[in-house]
């Protein structure tokens, strides 16, 4: 009797088990093979490449895709580690870094994407070597933008900046030689495109002169994105391997984008091609 009693025990543990493992199974397959994928919008002008390009091939592939807006890139992410959201793409690595720190979370970067980067902008001039003495440069007053628009100017020669700051502290007084005695106005990002005419040149994020509908002929040269600031599609790692983000991913390293950025006219000239 205790023989048969201990027997259907092991078979009905057995059974749940499986049942069990073939539950698991079912819900790792269903991942991979999803058709639905839920996007993730913060406020970004790279939104246009998910709406113009990458969900109207998703969709000639089979998928559903569905955009949820998004106030702010925190709370994006929040949606992608609760769940609730699939990807987003408006965010670099430096930033990633940081929040998955201050979280406790590993959220991971799927593909690196065309990004809008900083510029040089002039309403006045047309080549960077119209410079002289004494024009006035605006430049963001942020600290991280501040850096980036110095350095962008140190690589065109136009200043020199101490041999030992970092680049992302770099401010106003590590300026160690200023051959053309330029004349600096620090302003908010958003400000810099109502006073562009009143400027010899003026330095702000892409984003800002794409809002503010400064034209691309007045863009006269790109910052150099490095790797770590250029945007990214980002994931949860469970989903690394699932056949939606191989879509994903090569849809946003497709031909098909490379000719809207390319060609499409609010797009034109404003995106740089990612070296990852």
């Amino acid at each position: 009797m205790k023989k048969s009693l201990y027997l259907s025990i092991l078979i009905f543990a057995g059974l749940c088990l499986f049942g069990c493992d073939k539950k698991n199974n079912k819900g790792i397959t269903n991942n991979l093979e999803k058709k639905e994928i839920i996007v993730g919008l913060p406020p970004s002008m790279h939104n246009i490449l998910m709406e113009r390009v990458v969900k109207p091939e998703l969709e000639k592939k089979g998928y559903t895709v569905v955009l949820v807006n998004f106030s702010s890139l925190r709370d994006s992410n929040t949606a992608l580690v609760e769940g609730s959201i699939d990807l987003n793409a408006a965010q670099h690595q430096a930033y990633l870094n940081v929040y998955n720190k201050e979280t406790n979370n590993d959220l991971v970067p799927l593909v690196h994407i065309p990004s809008i980067s900083a510029a040089l902008f002039s309403q006045t001039h047309h080549t960077i070597n119209d410079v002289s003495s004494e024009q006035i440069i605006a430049i963001p007053n942020d600290p991280s933008n501040t850096a980036r628009a110095l350095i962008l100017l140190q690589k065109l020669n136009w200043i020199k900046l101490k041999s030992d700051v970092q680049e992302g502290n770099v401010t106003l007084n590590d300026i160690v030689e200023n051959k053309y005695h330029l004349k600096f106005k620090t302003l908010l990002s958003e400000i810099i495109p109502r006073i562009l005419g009143e400027v010899d040149y003026a330095i702000m994020p892409g984003g800002v002169a794409w809002l503010s509908k400064v034209p691309v002929d007045n863009l006269i040269v790109q910052e150099e994105l490095s790797p770590d600031l250029e945007l990214m599609v980002v994931i949860k790692k469970e989903n690394l391997n699932s056949q939606w983000a191989k879509d994903v991913k090569q849809l946003y390293q497709s031909d098909v984008l490379k000719k809207f950025i390319k060609e499409d006219p609010q797009a034109k000239g404003r995106f740089i091609w990612p070296q990852q």
